[in-house]
């Protein structure tokens, strides 16, 4: 089985991008635009953006939130994310996006996420679960006998890349990918915060009841992926954080998930966030938009530790001017 580079791409993405779906996954019932659309609005601080500047004594690191697939149509990007970036010296990603389509990474993909011992979806899935696949599959045009070999987080995800690419959504277009090529370009240091092989095992570790759940949720949710997705985006480039925080509270009816993609990570890359604040130089950290919000969040951890954290709608230049 060999994935083009592009859609090795977007499977990867999607792992990533899965990570705020199931966020948004059951929240609001059978309308969750509608749902979202009814809530209380904070009004956003007029340019205000998904983006944090962290001082401490010594140095400045600016967090951005980023989206893992965008469309053309996002960019550019407000002013202050550029203005960020040029800032620094270097920029920390998720993961070096240069291994994703590595033939490592898609062999790590394949032994992952494949039965390789004579198990299938049938025989994995209780009868029930298997039909309940097999309709929603067949309800996007697939067929299920054509992911038997798949491992059900890897169904989910391979169907995700599928729906996001028909809806325009492509991680050639996602802010991390936009960032990537901008430090290659410009010759800046690049730190990947994990490897591709731990992205896959955050799923591939889950209990087989979680990602039998998981599928089935994620075959569910699919229908209503495109006002999903449109919501989060729109949140973002309001810089609209009481909204997407809202969709965030979801994640605590998935206290395995929740564990394992967000708080974990989130505690793992802080040591290197604030190695990063002892340095002399401005430092740009690029993570999906999820990590930086609610009581778990990387903004909410670095307030806690003192450190003075300011959600920016434009940054100050070094001669005192500024990027509205």
């Amino acid at each position: 089985m060999n994935y083009p580079r592009n859609m090795m791409e977007n499977i990867f993405c999607s792992v990533r991008t899965l990570i705020i779906c199931v966020v948004v996954v059951g929240l609001f019932g059978n309308n969750p635009a509608q749902a979202i659309d009814d809530l209380p609005q904070a009004s956003p601080r007029k340019g205000q953006q998904i983006l944090w500047k962290v001082e401490s004594p010594l140095n400045t690191v600016f967090l951005a939130g980023s989206i893992h697939v965008l469309q053309k149509k996002h960019y550019p990007l407000h002013p202050v994310f550029d203005e960020a970036f040029n800032q620094s010296s270097r920029v920390m990603f998720e993961v070096d996006l240069d291994g994703i389509s590595s033939p490592q990474a898609q062999m790590n993909m394949l032994r992952k996420g494949l039965y390789l011992n004579g198990e299938s979806l049938p025989t994995v899935l209780s009868p029930e679960s298997y039909a309940t696949a097999k309709t929603g599959l067949a309800g996007l045009g697939l067929q299920i006998e054509d992911f038997n070999r798949m491992k059900p987080w890897m169904v989910a995800t391979a169907v995700m890349a599928m729906e996001l690419q028909k809806l325009g959504f492509e991680s050639a277009y996602g802010v991390d990918r936009y960032f990537f090529e901008k430090a290659q370009a410009m010759g800046k240091a690049i730190q990947g915060l994990e490897t591709v092989e731990f992205q896959l095992d955050l799923f591939a570790k889950l209990s087989p009841s979680i990602q039998e759940q998981f599928l089935l949720q994620t075959l569910e949710e699919l229908k209503s992926l495109g006002a999903q997705v449109r919501d989060i985006v729109k949140a973002w480039k309001q810089g609209n954080v009481q909204e997407l925080e809202t969709l965030l509270a979801g994640m605590e009816e998935y206290p395995e998930l929740n564990q394992a993609l967000v708080i974990n990570r989130n505690n793992d890359w802080l040591p290197h966030i604030e190695k990063a604040l002892q340095e002399k130089e401005p430092v740009l950290i690029v993570v999906g938009a999820l990590h930086l919000l609610g009581k778990d969040g990387l903004v909410a951890i670095l307030k806690e530790k003192g450190y003075l954290v300011q959600q920016l709608s434009f940054v100050t230049k070094h001669n005192g001017e500024s990027v509205h």
